[in-house]
Order: C-alpha cells, then structure tokens, then sequence
C-alpha cells in the first residue's frame, strides 16, 4: 500500500516536472521567435537606412547648395551621410590620422577669385618720366599693394617682371552640424552648414560624414526593455 502511495508520488512530480519543462520551453521559444523578429526589423532598419546615406553620394562627390547671403556672405548647405566608421573609409569618406572615435569629419575645397583689382603705386616718390617723344615711362624698381578686408596684396616691378612680396587672404569659416527644420510636423534633417565670411572665397568641393557605429544588441536600450517586459511576464508564470 504504501509502494503504491508513493508510486503515486512520483509519478505526480514527474508529470508536474514534465508540465513545468513544456512550459519553459515555449516560453524560451517565444523568447527566441521574439528576439529573431526583432533582430530581423533591425537589420531591415539598418539596410534601408544604408541605402538612404548611399543615395547621397554622385561620382563619389556629395550635392551641396551654396547661397549669398545678406552681409555678402557665401553659405553652403548639405545634408549629413551617417555611415558606420567601416562604410565610411570604404567609400573614401573618412581619412584616419592620429584621432580614435571620429564623431564627423568635413572636407572642404575652396576657391579665392578676385577680379579687375586697381594696385596703386606705393613709392613716394614720381615714379613716371616722359621721354623725348612724350612716351610715359615707369622708372624700375617701382612698389605697388593693396590693403583691404579681405586680401592684401603687394609687389615689385623691375626690369625682370614683377615680383610678388606678399599676398594675403583673409577668411572666417564656421562649419556648423545640426537639424534642419523642414516645417511643422515634418522630420528635421541632419545637415551641415559651412559659412565663409569673405566674399571673394567660394567652395569648391564639400564632402562630410557622421560617423554612427552599431551598437551591441546588448548595449541597447529596446533590447533592455525588451528583457524588462519578457521577464515580467516569465518570472510569475514560472514561480507558479
């Protein structure tokens, strides 16, 4: 009789053990089918965004608007490419030097043009003579420059050409990263401005690139949450 009762037993226990076995394991199994549909959306995520940041790029040169503005100054605007540190360097966006965790990096060519500038003569003394015909002549070495804003500018004419003393460009340039607010309820987009403050300076070439590395699924905080919620709902069924 007692073999019996505890036959009984035992039997009980194995079958509760079983039970509590097939529940652990769906649950583990939603958990998995859970964590894969998650991972895959995020990989969706990451392509398309990848093709998104790619779009950007022509000829390996990236499309920018360059405007006056009212002081006169030239300012050129650009959406920013957000690219892993890996894509970047693979597309010849990002040069390396002796920096670790590059947040962004700019490339800027520019181009200084003046035109049709007046170089007065700087010897104080007279400088033209006539010959016996009334021809002017310009007596050698003679000294011209030119201050401004600017440029500075200043030279030597002798009888061998002129020679150039010093020639000086001014500039101010401020390179600003930030949002760019495209109008109510309308995503702001991420975007680079460059302002030069000299007028005569415009760019020629601008390239940039923001530099966004993935994050560990672990280092994320959806994933966190994620944990947060399935355990919360795991650990009551569990402990049952």
């Amino acid at each position: 009789m007692e073999r019996n009762i505890y036959l009984i037993e035992e039997k009980n226990k194995n079958e509760k053990m079983f039970s509590k076995l097939k529940k652990y394991t769906l649950l583990i199994c939603i958990f998995l089918l859970v964590f894969f549909v998650w991972q895959t959306f995020s990989a969706n995520s990451k392509l398309l965004e990848y093709k998104n940041q790619v779009i950007k790029l022509k000829d390996g040169e990236q499309l920018f608007i360059e405007k006056l503005n009212d002081k006169g100054e030239r300012i050129a605007e650009q959406d920013q490419v957000i690219l892993s540190q890996k894509d970047a360097i693979a597309y010849n966006l990002l040069e390396i030097d002796n920096l670790k965790k590059i947040k962004s990096q700019v490339k800027i060519t520019t181009i200084t043009k003046i035109d049709s500038i007046y170089i007065p003569v700087l010897d104080t003394i007279e400088r033209i003579v006539y010959d016996t015909t009334g021809m002017a002549l310009l007596k050698l070495p003679t000294k011209f420059g030119l201050e401004s804003e600017w440029y500075s500018i200043f030279s030597t004419i002798n009888k061998n050409g002129m020679l150039l003393d010093s020639l000086s460009l001014y500039n101010r340039q401020i390179i600003t990263l930030g949002m760019k607010s495209n109008g109510f309820l309308k995503a702001p987009t991420p975007s680079v401005v460059v302002k030069n403050e000299n007028p005569y300076v415009s760019i020629n070439s601008l390239n940039n690139v923001v530099i966004k590395n993935d994050t560990r699924f672990y280092d994320k905080k959806g994933f966190w949450y994620g944990f947060g919620v399935v355990t919360g709902v795991l650990v009551p069924v569990l402990i049952k």
